[in-house]
């Protein structure tokens, strides 16, 4: 079963990188394309743009990876027989796999497959930090002991940081597309890429409440005390103000309103610290989730 999970993450992290190379290919012809002298009898500005060629290869490359990580989730729960996320490596996994999915779902009612890559690019961080963690399957902690928590908090902070990360792909193509005047080959236009930002986070952010609501009710039974200050517990929280600082922002039409985007920047920072960096470089109750 071991091999067989292997092999489907390799088998993801491949396709993940030719979908990234194909939009990396179909964003600098897309841009040459719009850079290049418009003719006012035609011919250039006439003829399909290079770049789109390449677009019908992205959103497939996305789902073939998606569904291949799902494999490997499912696998991954045969073998351990719980919820797949009780350590970095099977957090990342499934980190990744709804990451792609969340991407699937929205871009079905916008019109964002140029953000594929960009999307893919972050899968493939993911999928490669996990490949590079000891996959070994070991009991569970005493802490860890309780299925439904397990399944249903974790499982919603896997969610929230998905959602969170496609938020942050759109915002990162905003604030890119703005800066270049909707210029930039295959990406959506700033516009777009703002309503699909807003409408992650306003998905991302109740989920993650109820992750840190549900991961306090945890605490409570685990340790004996609903909040502790433990390193992940406050950055955890820190992200959460973010996100809530950029509700407040995102619906001014004032000079705040381009601050908007960069908050969700600095959120999905918040989203990775409390990742990775909490359990890493500091010392706490979660540290038993590092590898």
């Amino acid at each position: 079963m071991t091999t067989i999970i292997t092999a489907l993450l390799f088998a993801s992290l491949a396709v993940l990188v030719s979908t990234v190379a194909a939009g990396l290919g179909a964003m600098l012809l897309g841009t040459a394309r719009a850079r290049s002298p418009q003719l006012s009898g035609g011919g250039v500005a006439d003829a399909p743009e290079p770049g789109l060629r390449l677009r019908p290869l992205l959103v497939p490359g996305v789902a073939l990876a998606c569904a291949l990580l799902m494999l490997s989730v499912v696998a991954r729960t045969l073998l351990v027989g719980h919820a797949p996320w009780s350590n970095l490596h099977e957090f990342s996994v499934a980190f990744a796999a709804a990451l792609l999915g969340t991407y699937l779902v929205l871009a079905r009612a916008h019109r964002i497959a140029g953000l594929a890559p960009l999307v893919a690019l972050l899968a493939v961080g993911l999928v490669a930090f996990a490949m590079s963690l000891d996959d070994r399957v070991d009991p569970l902690v005493p802490a860890l002991q309780q299925p439904l928590l397990l399944t249903i908090h974790v499982g919603s902070a896997v969610v929230a940081y998905a959602v969170a990360g496609v938020a942050f792909v759109a915002a990162a193509a905003e604030i890119g597309q703005r800066s270049a005047r909707d210029r930039i080959g295959v990406l959506p236009s700033a516009a777009t890429a703002r309503v699909v930002g807003h409408r992650a986070v306003l998905i991302a952010f109740p989920i993650l409440t109820i992750a840190i609501a549900l991961g306090s009710v945890w605490a409570n039974l685990a340790w004996r005390s609903y909040w502790s200050n433990d390193p992940k517990e406050l950055a955890a929280a820190a992200t959460w103000l973010v996100f809530g600082a950029y509700l407040h922002v995102a619906g001014r039409r004032d000079r705040w309103e381009r601050l908007a985007p960069w908050l969700i920047v600095l959120g999905f920072a918040g989203v990775l610290f409390t990742y990775i960096g909490a359990g890493l470089f500091f010392i706490g109750e979660h540290s038993y989730a590092a590898p």
